[in-house]
């Protein structure tokens, strides 16, 4: 589970710091506020989406664009996994800290899952400062 969201975060940040994903323009048509999760508000825009390349075409794309407004336009890339999202490095960052957050259970989970003869071995390999406190440990 945890190995699947570390997967789909990947994804998101690749396309947010513009290594997957389709780059092109999202044209808004027009923008509404909606009530999102605990009282807050956030603005979703329909309008088209226009690869770069015109190898994809989309009149009926829907953009959450907190700024978005009717006739807006603003760079993003067509998702692998469906949708939109702009080019930014402060999104790249929140999904890199969701990246790890869920990576380290996810590594602590695989260990717990070696037989304790792999563990050895695998921590036998770490720097010699990690291993001398997993000796520790496993006294």
């Amino acid at each position: 589970m945890f190995l699947t969201g570390v997967v789909l975060l990947g994804t998101v940040a690749a396309s947010a710091v513009g290594w997957a994903g389709t780059p092109g323009m999202f044209t808004a048509r027009e923008c509404h506020r909606e009530e999102s999760g605990r009282g807050g508000k956030s603005v979703a825009c329909s309008g088209s989406f226009v690869a770069e390349d015109g190898s994809l075409v989309d009149t009926a794309a829907v953009l959450h664009w907190a700024e978005g407004e009717a006739g807006g336009r603003i760079r993003v890339r067509a998702l692998i996994l469906g949708g939109y999202q702009r080019e930014s490095a402060l999104d790249a960052a929140l999904v890199a800290v969701l990246i790890a957050l869920l990576a380290t259970p996810a590594i602590g989970c695989a260990f717990a899952g070696l037989s304790r003869h792999s563990q050895d071995r695998l921590a036998a390999r770490l720097p010699g400062r990690a291993f001398k406190s997993y000796v520790r440990w496993r006294s």
